[in-house]
């Protein structure tokens, strides 16, 4: 398989597997509420809160592949930068679903004798919330702005859809730019799937002649 097709899937895969590992872990957020909170802390969904880290995990491994591809159409410091921030970005993603994970697998691991108040757990898991949101997308946000506001070897209408990428995930906090978000995931991968496709079409045809 080549880079690019790694990278397209690598960006489909990033979007089916974090929703995948929201809803199996299904997290209280926004407004507090302690009957949500209960529920995610009760003893029958830690396994699925535990399950639901290790699928955050690999979703952060997509999105490596597909940034990996990214980075191939950048040059010198540029391509540096973009990448230090991929890594940093998906490290913090990780990061804040293992704090939003953190109460109840606390709570699996030390027993009956581990205690949480409703409001402190809730402020734990926010607390992750803005670490993978407020530092993870945003880092990937500002890769992806690397990427575009320059020369790239991007056409110019991916470009401008990524600029628009990554400003959603820039502002991925907000929650209300993450359809962007998805959107573009959607169009950068399949885009990246036929890039490759054509590219063994026509070197095949070469071969041929």
């Amino acid at each position: 398989m080549g880079r690019v097709s790694a990278g397209g899937l690598g960006a489909l895969a990033f979007l089916v597997l974090v929703i995948v590992a929201v809803a199996v872990a299904s997290p209280p957020g926004g407004t507090y509420k302690a009957a949500d909170v209960a529920t995610y802390l009760t003893r029958g969904h830690r396994p699925a809160v535990i399950a639901s880290l290790y699928i955050m995990g690999l979703a952060a491994v997509a999105l490596l592949f597909l940034l990996r591809s990214l980075r191939d159409t950048l040059e010198g410091q540029r391509a540096t930068v973009f990448w230090g921030l991929s890594i940093a970005g998906a490290a913090a993603i990780v990061a804040g679903f293992a704090l939003i994970t953190a109460v109840p697998i606390a709570m699996g691991v030390g027993g009956k004798g581990v205690v949480v108040a409703p409001t402190v757990a809730f402020t734990i898991i926010e607390t992750g919330w803005a670490v993978l949101a407020g530092a993870g997308f945003l880092l990937v946000g500002l890769a992806l702005l690397t990427l575009t506001l320059g020369p790239s070897a991007l056409p110019a209408w991916v470009r401008w859809t990524t600029l628009v990428g990554g400003l959603g995930f820039a502002a991925g906090l907000a929650w209300f730019p993450l359809p962007i978000v998805g959107i573009w995931l959607l169009v950068i991968g399949v885009w990246l799937l036929r890039s490759e496709r054509s590219a063994a079409s026509a070197t095949s045809a070469v071969a041929a002649t």
